[in-house]
């Protein structure tokens, strides 16, 4: 009887020790970077050559300068709401911040960028709102309203994308779409200078959220981080030549007319991906299991 008490102590202890591994685990998997690689080619099923790689593993998506258009609903001021869109490519996947050589990565943008046609290219698209949460003749404060979105198109077709003529951005396969979940940033001496800095995070696995786990190895990717610089359209006109291009263009990003320079920005930035967060269920779950463990040990203790 008392080995038989032992035995199944023992493999009661067994499964202690697993649940707590577990659920170390777990906690790990909710605040640890998501770490994996990208198979480009398997993207789209005809792509072949130049038009797909494997990269990995990395981390992070470095952007190039992007511009994003800022739609006011009124006179800028602090409770002001706004609108907005954002368009860039992709320069290197990094990881650990060093970057990764990938030829095949179609990042030579420039000014009056026309695409090389060869390779692929991976742009990010996403349209936001917000608010205006502090404005002064110093800076602008605002944050980011949960509920925009973004993505990042795969295209190995005819790398194309245009500032200039506000195209190729979108016309790709959508291989990671998510939620904006929020942010915040600061936009200093916005008449003069213009410079700044904005964070925002991404939600990839909620309603919303969805990427290709044909492409992504791990398929655990649960969000993201992306920190950018900014700089605006100063009043006596000057600025980078990206944002130089889009003026002198059509003066659209993803469609939107700028109906003054103010409403432009350039902003370069990354974007660190995180694995999935945590289920409450499974803490649930295991909280349960560990309980039943507990109450199972003391009865049969007193047997």
């Amino acid at each position: 009887m008392k080995t038989n008490i032992f035995t199944i102590h023992h493999k009661r202890n067994m499964v202690l020790a697993v649940g707590l591994l577990t659920a170390s685990q777990l906690t790990m998997a909710a605040t640890t970077p998501w770490v994996g690689t990208a198979n480009y080619q398997a993207a789209i099923p005809e792509a072949t050559g130049d038009e797909g790689a494997v990269v990995g593993p990395f981390d992070t998506y470095d952007f190039g300068a992007g511009i994003a258009i800022i739609k006011p609903s009124g006179a800028i001021a602090t409770g002001t709401k706004f609108s907005g869109s954002f368009q860039t490519y992709v320069v290197s996947h990094q990881r650990n911040s060093a970057g990764i050589n990938t030829p095949q990565l179609d990042n030579s943008g420039g000014t009056n960028f026309v695409g090389t046609g060869n390779g692929f290219e991976l742009t990010l698209v996403a349209n936001f709102s917000g608010e205006y949460t502090n404005v002064s003749s110093t800076g602008w404060n605002f944050k980011i309203d949960n509920g925009g979105t973004a993505k990042l198109y795969f295209d190995s077709k005819s790398p194309d994308y245009k500032f200039a003529n506000d195209t190729g951005f979108n016309d790709g396969v959508a291989i990671l779409s998510g939620s904006i979940s929020g942010g915040d940033g600061t936009i200093l001496l916005p008449g003069v200078i213009g410079i700044g800095g904005e964070q925002v995070t991404l939600d990839f696995s909620g309603i919303f959220g969805s990427y290709n786990s044909n492409v992504y190895e791990p398929d655990t990717i649960g969000g993201g981080s992306a920190l950018f610089s900014i700089q605006t359209k100063a009043l006596f006109g000057q600025a980078t030549p990206t944002l130089d291009e889009v003026w002198a263009g059509s003066k659209k990003v993803n469609g939107i007319t700028a109906a003054n320079i103010g409403e432009l920005a350039e902003l370069d930035g990354k974007l660190n991906l995180t694995a999935v967060p945590v289920p409450a269920a499974a803490w649930m779950f295991l909280t349960g299991v560990l309980g039943f463990l507990g109450i199972s040990r003391r009865k049969n203790t007193r047997g």
